[in-house]
């Protein structure tokens, strides 16, 4: 083996951010099995994750809009519910984590660990009773938002209406600070990163984020937000979305999918039979493949960036892939090509034990510290 894949194999990999379990509850399939559908579409399953020396993924049961006000605990609770079907069929190859060490177990085990997110304040339907069911049900995180501002919580790519949180909002933080859940403000607006980080009195994470200085997104986060997060001893990970990545590919994405964007946070009737129908053709239906992917180096400069205004222990990788064809720097297709990130950073120089931390300690310490492990 090369040292790259020696290192790749002997590290902790941890993936902050994937929609997979809406795909499960759509399409029905086994985890467990390798997919052989869309290679646009089915990105990740048990063996592939085995195969890119994955050892622990994080879940998000996002919600799509559509479901909110009355249907959003619902359809959290259907991904919830796909996320403990897996564990139940597969026990002998995965189990469940809240914690780092949790992690650790599993992987000497020689067992995949899955740890659930809650993608989208509404989900919690404005009851902070639901985020503690939630919390039972084995949510480690959660992040506050989605494309839409909530009830409590500005977005980053909606129009604000609190200036960042409101008193329930900061209600929220609260609570998940008591019940040790790590706050995530991926998707939050930038007032909104700012007055979570004045309330919360551990640390927080941007599970799939990107350095806007080199991609001006506003999904993305500035310098002084990174920075921010940094000191709270949170981490970056960063996503793997081209459109957030590289500013080339952000601008041929506008200039040809602008309106869908901006569609996806318009208010939509839909009678209650036909949510899950409509939710399945709004994820499906909306391609950009007609936009060039950026060269898998611009990848690997996000995550120099973010070192760069972060420091080396505050930055880590969360793909956000699942999403159907969602585009991703060229080379990495799926989650196989995990070790092409230990291969190009170590061309870049960075040491094996820096190397250690971009793939999966800084967020395990992370899960670690708010778990009070």
């Amino acid at each position: 083996m090369s040292a790259s894949a020696d290192l790749h194999s002997e590290s902790l990999v941890l993936d902050a951010h994937t929609d997979t379990l809406q795909r499960l509850v759509m399409d029905g399939i086994d985890l467990g099995v390798r997919s052989t559908g869309d290679p646009l579409i089915e990105r990740a399953d048990l063996p592939r994750y085995l195969e890119g020396g994955v050892d622990a993924q994080i879940f998000a049961a996002w919600v799509d809009g559509i479901y909110v006000p009355h249907h959003a605990a619902r359809r959290a609770l259907q991904q919830i519910d796909a996320f403990h079907g897996v564990l139940e069929t597969h026990p002998d190859r995965v189990g469940m984590a809240r914690t780092g060490q949790d992690v650790r177990t599993l992987a000497a085990e020689g067992r995949f660990a899955m740890l659930l997110s809650i993608e989208g304040g509404d989900a919690i339907q404005g009851d902070l009773g639901i985020l503690r069911t939630f919390h039972r049900l084995g949510a480690c995180s959660m992040t506050l938002c989605h494309s839409r501002t909530t009830d409590w919580v500005d977005s980053s790519t909606d129009e604000p209406r609190w200036n960042g949180l409101n008193n329930f909002g900061r209600q929220v933080i609260l609570e998940m600070n008591r019940l040790r859940i790590v706050v995530d403000v991926s998707h939050t607006s930038d007032q909104a990163v700012q007055d979570v980080l004045d309330v919360s009195a551990q640390p927080v994470i941007a599970s799939h984020s990107c350095c806007r200085e080199l991609c001006d997104h506003a999904r993305n986060l500035p310098d002084e937000l990174i920075r921010g997060i940094a000191a709270k001893g949170g981490v970056v990970g960063i996503n793997f979305y081209s459109a957030f990545v590289d500013q080339g590919c952000l601008d041929t994405y506008r200039a040809k999918h602008d309106d869908a964007l901006t569609a996806m946070n318009k208010p939509v009737e839909v009678s209650p039979g036909d949510l899950d129908r409509v939710a399945r053709e709004r994820l499906y239906g909306h391609s950009v493949d007609d936009v060039p992917r950026p060269p898998f180096g611009s990848l690997l400069d996000q995550i120099d960036r973010m070192v760069e205004v972060a420091g080396i222990d505050h930055v880590g990788l969360g793909t956000d892939l699942d999403v159907p064809h969602l585009s991703t720097p060229e080379g990495f297709d799926d989650v196989t090509h995990f070790p092409l990130i230990t291969e190009g950073l170590l061309a870049r120089g960075y040491p094996a034990e820096d190397v250690k931390k971009i793939l999966g300690t800084n967020f395990l310490r992370v899960l670690d510290e708010v778990a009070e492990v």
